[in-house]
């Protein structure tokens, strides 16, 4: 199995595989005022689609042939560091190595770019999530709020060293 750059033919699917991902996993985890806005799959998409133009952003997805199941989105220029902000497979898909494979190919991708570090936000309650990063090398560095849902907070993970996803 293989990766591959997103191309502006994979909007439409990478749109359904967020709202479908937004939809199972933060469900429970996230007030349904505020969860709607990401169900939107035709938002989703014209979001997505500005971003797959973009210099500054990473937009990586699997498998590199037939039906995609599974995207990576990183912007590469945050500051400090650069930030996963998406890293979503098909519910069926999980778990047979697709994610490992996103998040390891957007760390070479990094430090080719000349990045040494990543970090990424994840959900309190989404104990899947964590485990897998766990699993990864990444360190919970800290709990803040999210930037788009008053009450919730995330864990935000890191990778001090990216030669570590290697």
């Amino acid at each position: 199995m293989a990766v591959r750059d997103a191309v502006a033919g994979d909007v439409d699917r990478i749109a359904d595989i967020k709202v479908r991902s937004w939809a199972d996993t933060y469900g429970p985890l996230v007030p349904r005022e505020v969860l709607g806005r990401f169900l939107d799959t035709e938002r989703s998409a014209a979001e997505i689609h500005e971003l797959v133009r973009s210099p500054d952003t990473l937009l990586l997805v699997g498998p590199s042939t037939g039906d995609i199941q599974g995207f990576a989105l990183t912007y590469m220029s945050r500051s400090p560091e650069p930030w996963l902000e998406s890293l979503h497979v098909m519910q069926d898909e999980r778990g047979r190595g697709l994610g490992t494979l996103l998040i390891r190919e957007t760390a070479k991708r990094l430090l080719a770019a000349g990045y040494h570090s990543l970090s990424l936000g994840v959900i309190l309650g989404n104990d899947r999530a964590s485990k897998f990063y766990e699993r990864l090398g990444g360190v919970p560095v800290r709990v803040e709020p999210v930037n788009f849902a008053e009450g919730v907070e995330h864990t935000v993970w890191r990778w001090p060293d990216l030669t570590s996803l290697g």
